[in-house]
Protein backbone atom coordinates (compact mmCIF):
# COMPACT_ATOMS: atom_id res chain seq x y z
CA UNK A 1 0.00 0.00 0.00
CA UNK A 2 2.44 2.42 1.16
CA UNK A 3 4.49 4.63 -1.05
CA UNK A 4 7.05 7.24 -1.01
CA UNK A 5 5.58 10.33 -0.85
CA UNK A 6 4.40 12.05 -3.95
CA UNK A 7 6.49 14.84 -6.10
CA UNK A 8 4.51 17.92 -6.39
CA UNK A 9 4.66 21.87 -6.72
CA UNK A 10 3.38 22.73 -3.32
CA UNK A 11 3.02 20.54 -0.13
CA UNK A 12 1.93 20.72 3.33
CA UNK A 13 3.75 22.00 6.23
CA UNK A 14 6.22 18.94 7.25
CA UNK A 15 4.38 17.03 10.00
CA UNK A 16 1.06 19.02 9.95
CA UNK A 17 -1.90 17.14 10.45
CA UNK A 18 -5.52 20.48 10.23
CA UNK A 19 -7.16 18.23 13.04
CA UNK A 20 -11.39 18.48 13.02
CA UNK A 21 -11.54 21.91 14.28
CA UNK A 22 -8.41 23.53 13.03
CA UNK A 23 -9.75 26.93 11.06
CA UNK A 24 -11.24 27.81 9.08
CA UNK A 25 -13.46 25.03 8.69
CA UNK A 26 -17.26 26.52 7.72
CA UNK A 27 -20.26 25.44 9.78
CA UNK A 28 -23.79 24.92 8.49
CA UNK A 29 -24.19 24.63 4.82
CA UNK A 30 -26.74 26.83 3.59
CA UNK A 31 -29.37 24.74 2.03
CA UNK A 32 -29.64 25.33 -1.71
CA UNK A 33 -25.64 25.77 -2.36
CA UNK A 34 -24.70 23.08 -5.55
CA UNK A 35 -21.89 23.98 -7.42
CA UNK A 36 -21.80 22.65 -10.98
CA UNK A 37 -19.01 20.54 -11.37
CA UNK A 38 -18.51 17.40 -14.25
CA UNK A 39 -16.47 14.78 -12.60
CA UNK A 40 -15.26 11.37 -13.80
CA UNK A 41 -12.93 8.56 -12.63
CA UNK A 42 -10.74 5.58 -14.41
CA UNK A 43 -9.44 2.45 -12.70
CA UNK A 44 -7.32 -0.74 -13.17
CA UNK A 45 -6.63 -3.79 -11.25
CA UNK A 46 -2.63 -4.64 -10.95
CA UNK A 47 -1.77 -7.33 -12.54
CA UNK A 48 -0.30 -9.02 -9.45
CA UNK A 49 -3.88 -8.69 -7.78
CA UNK A 50 -6.92 -11.32 -8.30
CA UNK A 51 -8.90 -8.30 -7.58
CA UNK A 52 -8.67 -4.34 -8.19
CA UNK A 53 -9.39 -3.07 -4.25
CA UNK A 54 -9.67 0.37 -5.19
CA UNK A 55 -13.72 1.63 -5.05
CA UNK A 56 -14.29 5.13 -6.22
CA UNK A 57 -17.83 7.12 -5.40
CA UNK A 58 -19.13 10.52 -7.12
CA UNK A 59 -21.96 11.61 -5.35
CA UNK A 60 -22.95 15.50 -7.62
CA UNK A 61 -25.82 16.89 -9.37
CA UNK A 62 -26.27 14.15 -11.47
CA UNK A 63 -28.27 12.23 -9.36
CA UNK A 64 -31.31 12.93 -8.25
CA UNK A 65 -31.27 12.58 -4.74
CA UNK A 66 -27.69 14.53 -4.12
CA UNK A 67 -29.72 17.74 -6.25
CA UNK A 68 -32.65 17.31 -3.75
CA UNK A 69 -30.57 17.15 -0.72
CA UNK A 70 -28.87 20.36 -1.67
CA UNK A 71 -25.73 19.53 0.84
CA UNK A 72 -23.35 19.61 -1.78
CA UNK A 73 -21.43 16.85 -3.87
CA UNK A 74 -18.80 14.40 -2.79
CA UNK A 75 -16.85 12.68 -4.56
CA UNK A 76 -14.55 9.59 -2.71
CA UNK A 77 -11.53 7.13 -3.36
CA UNK A 78 -10.80 4.33 -1.63
CA UNK A 79 -7.77 2.29 -1.43
CA UNK A 80 -8.22 -1.77 0.15
CA UNK A 81 -5.00 -2.63 2.56
CA UNK A 82 -4.01 -5.86 0.61
CA UNK A 83 -2.21 -6.85 3.72
CA UNK A 84 -5.46 -7.57 5.84
CA UNK A 85 -8.02 -10.00 4.39
CA UNK A 86 -10.82 -7.70 3.71
CA UNK A 87 -9.47 -5.06 2.17
CA UNK A 88 -11.38 -4.62 -1.08
CA UNK A 89 -14.53 -5.07 1.40
CA UNK A 90 -13.45 -2.44 3.68
CA UNK A 91 -12.96 -0.35 0.66
CA UNK A 92 -16.92 -1.20 -0.81
CA UNK A 93 -18.09 -0.49 2.76
CA UNK A 94 -16.61 3.06 2.88
CA UNK A 95 -18.11 4.40 -0.52
CA UNK A 96 -21.39 3.07 0.04
CA UNK A 97 -22.05 4.52 3.62
CA UNK A 98 -20.83 7.57 2.34
CA UNK A 99 -24.31 8.42 0.58
CA UNK A 100 -26.12 8.27 4.05
CA UNK A 101 -24.33 11.89 4.75
CA UNK A 102 -27.46 13.43 2.36
CA UNK A 103 -29.53 12.09 5.26
CA UNK A 104 -27.36 14.14 7.76
CA UNK A 105 -27.12 18.10 8.95
CA UNK A 106 -24.61 19.77 6.04
CA UNK A 107 -21.89 20.31 8.38
CA UNK A 108 -18.28 19.01 9.00
CA UNK A 109 -19.04 17.61 12.20
CA UNK A 110 -21.71 15.15 10.28
CA UNK A 111 -18.86 14.11 8.09
CA UNK A 112 -16.76 13.62 10.22
CA UNK A 113 -18.68 11.42 12.58
CA UNK A 114 -19.81 9.04 9.79
CA UNK A 115 -16.15 8.17 8.99
CA UNK A 116 -15.76 7.14 12.61
CA UNK A 117 -18.99 5.20 12.57
CA UNK A 118 -17.57 3.73 9.48
CA UNK A 119 -14.31 3.18 10.68
CA UNK A 120 -16.67 1.23 13.83
CA UNK A 121 -18.11 -1.04 11.03
CA UNK A 122 -15.13 -2.10 10.06
CA UNK A 123 -13.93 -3.18 12.65
CA UNK A 124 -16.52 -4.87 13.64
CA UNK A 125 -16.65 -3.82 17.44
CA UNK A 126 -13.25 -4.74 17.70
CA UNK A 127 -13.11 -8.04 16.07
CA UNK A 128 -12.85 -7.09 12.32
CA UNK A 129 -10.09 -7.43 9.82
CA UNK A 130 -10.92 -4.84 7.30
CA UNK A 131 -9.10 -1.51 5.92
CA UNK A 132 -8.68 0.94 4.03
CA UNK A 133 -7.79 4.84 3.05
CA UNK A 134 -10.35 7.37 2.80
CA UNK A 135 -10.04 10.96 0.90
CA UNK A 136 -13.36 12.45 0.29
CA UNK A 137 -13.84 16.23 -1.41
CA UNK A 138 -16.90 17.81 -0.49
CA UNK A 139 -18.07 21.16 -2.32
CA UNK A 140 -20.99 23.35 -0.61
CA UNK A 141 -21.44 27.08 0.47
CA UNK A 142 -18.58 27.98 -1.83
CA UNK A 143 -16.15 25.90 -0.06
CA UNK A 144 -14.10 22.79 -1.04
CA UNK A 145 -13.59 20.81 2.06
CA UNK A 146 -11.05 17.44 2.11
CA UNK A 147 -11.58 14.35 4.78
CA UNK A 148 -8.53 12.19 4.36
CA UNK A 149 -6.87 9.20 5.90
CA UNK A 150 -3.84 7.07 4.52
CA UNK A 151 -1.99 7.40 1.45
CA UNK A 152 -3.78 8.29 -1.21
CA UNK A 153 -3.40 11.94 -2.57
CA UNK A 154 -5.98 15.15 -3.10
CA UNK A 155 -4.47 17.59 -5.49
CA UNK A 156 -5.66 21.28 -6.46
CA UNK A 157 -4.74 22.78 -9.56
CA UNK A 158 -5.64 26.64 -9.73
CA UNK A 159 -4.07 29.21 -12.26
CA UNK A 160 -1.60 26.31 -13.42
CA UNK A 161 -0.18 25.65 -9.98
CA UNK A 162 -0.54 22.22 -8.77
CA UNK A 163 -1.24 22.13 -4.75
CA UNK A 164 -1.18 18.62 -2.86
CA UNK A 165 -3.69 18.74 -0.20
CA UNK A 166 -3.48 16.05 1.90
CA UNK A 167 -0.37 14.45 3.64
CA UNK A 168 0.71 10.94 3.33
CA UNK A 169 -0.24 8.59 6.99
CA UNK A 170 2.76 6.17 6.50
CA UNK A 171 5.51 4.75 8.37
CA UNK A 172 8.31 3.36 6.45
CA UNK A 173 5.96 0.74 4.07
CA UNK A 174 3.38 0.27 6.79
CA UNK A 175 0.13 2.76 6.96
CA UNK A 176 0.71 4.90 9.91
CA UNK A 177 -3.25 5.91 9.85
CA UNK A 178 -6.45 4.30 8.12
CA UNK A 179 -10.07 3.71 8.03
CA UNK A 180 -10.53 0.58 10.64
CA UNK A 181 -7.54 1.47 12.65
CA UNK A 182 -9.55 2.25 15.80
CA UNK A 183 -10.60 5.11 18.25
CA UNK A 184 -7.16 6.92 17.33
CA UNK A 185 -8.75 7.45 13.27
CA UNK A 186 -10.93 10.35 14.80
CA UNK A 187 -7.69 12.12 15.85
CA UNK A 188 -5.41 11.60 12.80
CA UNK A 189 -7.95 12.71 10.57
CA UNK A 190 -7.25 15.68 8.38
CA UNK A 191 -9.78 17.75 7.06
CA UNK A 192 -8.73 20.74 4.91
CA UNK A 193 -10.57 23.72 3.81
CA UNK A 194 -11.04 26.36 1.66
CA UNK A 195 -12.58 28.90 -0.44
CA UNK A 196 -13.84 27.09 -4.18
CA UNK A 197 -13.36 29.15 -7.39
CA UNK A 198 -14.77 28.36 -10.65
CA UNK A 199 -12.36 27.00 -12.73
CA UNK A 200 -10.35 25.30 -9.74
CA UNK A 201 -9.70 21.44 -10.55
CA UNK A 202 -9.13 18.34 -8.10
CA UNK A 203 -7.10 15.08 -8.46
CA UNK A 204 -7.62 12.49 -6.50
CA UNK A 205 -5.69 9.57 -6.94
CA UNK A 206 -4.89 6.47 -5.24
CA UNK A 207 -0.81 5.50 -4.64
CA UNK A 208 -1.08 3.23 -7.41
CA UNK A 209 -0.57 6.42 -9.40
CA UNK A 210 1.37 8.48 -7.18
CA UNK A 211 4.05 5.68 -7.27
CA UNK A 212 4.80 6.35 -10.54
CA UNK A 213 3.47 9.43 -11.97
CA UNK A 214 4.76 12.83 -9.66
CA UNK A 215 2.23 15.86 -9.35
CA UNK A 216 3.41 17.84 -12.21
CA UNK A 217 2.66 15.31 -14.58
CA UNK A 218 -0.75 14.77 -13.31
CA UNK A 219 -1.27 18.42 -14.09
CA UNK A 220 1.04 18.48 -17.54
CA UNK A 221 -1.44 15.99 -18.68
CA UNK A 222 -4.91 17.83 -17.78
CA UNK A 223 -3.49 20.62 -19.96
CA UNK A 224 -2.28 18.17 -22.75
CA UNK A 225 -5.80 16.70 -23.27
CA UNK A 226 -7.85 19.54 -22.67
CA UNK A 227 -10.91 20.38 -20.33
CA UNK A 228 -12.96 16.46 -20.54
CA UNK A 229 -12.19 14.82 -16.49
CA UNK A 230 -13.23 11.49 -18.43
CA UNK A 231 -10.03 11.62 -21.19
CA UNK A 232 -7.65 12.81 -18.43
CA UNK A 233 -8.42 10.00 -15.57
CA UNK A 234 -8.16 7.76 -18.49
CA UNK A 235 -4.70 9.00 -19.60
CA UNK A 236 -3.29 8.78 -16.18
CA UNK A 237 -4.60 5.80 -15.68
CA UNK A 238 -3.29 4.63 -19.14
CA UNK A 239 0.03 5.88 -18.54
CA UNK A 240 -0.11 4.32 -15.12
CA UNK A 241 -0.38 1.25 -17.20
CA UNK A 242 1.91 1.85 -19.67
CA UNK A 243 5.34 2.21 -17.24
CA UNK A 244 4.01 -1.44 -15.22
CA UNK A 245 2.23 0.27 -12.37
CA UNK A 246 2.44 -2.56 -9.72
CA UNK A 247 -0.51 -1.75 -7.66
CA UNK A 248 -4.42 -1.05 -8.03
CA UNK A 249 -4.72 2.59 -9.65
CA UNK A 250 -7.61 5.17 -9.66
CA UNK A 251 -7.56 8.17 -10.60
CA UNK A 252 -10.92 10.50 -10.01
CA UNK A 253 -11.08 14.58 -11.81
CA UNK A 254 -13.46 16.90 -10.53
CA UNK A 255 -13.80 20.21 -12.32
CA UNK A 256 -15.78 23.46 -10.90
CA UNK A 257 -17.60 24.92 -13.12
CA UNK A 258 -20.09 27.04 -11.20
CA UNK A 259 -19.73 27.62 -7.74
CA UNK A 260 -23.57 28.94 -6.41
CA UNK A 261 -23.26 30.62 -3.12
CA UNK A 262 -27.03 30.63 -2.01
CA UNK A 263 -28.88 33.36 -1.39
CA UNK A 264 -28.20 32.27 2.27
CA UNK A 265 -24.80 33.23 2.77
CA UNK A 266 -22.38 31.24 4.35
CA UNK A 267 -23.04 30.49 7.98
CA UNK A 268 -19.70 29.35 10.72
CA UNK A 269 -17.03 29.30 11.46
Amino acid sequence: MARKPASSITLPPEGEVRASYSPPLAGLAPRGTLALTTAAAATRRSPRHRENEDQYRILDGEHPYVAAARRGSLFVICDGVSTVPRGKEAAELTVSRIDSFFQRRPHIDSLRELVIEIDWELRAGGKGSAACTLSLLWLADGRATVVHVGDSQVYRVRHGETTRITRQHVGGRALGAYMGMGPEVGKVLQIWQDELFAGDLFLMVTDGVTEVLPADELNDTWWAIGASPQLVAQAIINEVDRRKGRDDATALVVDVLDVETGSLGRVGP
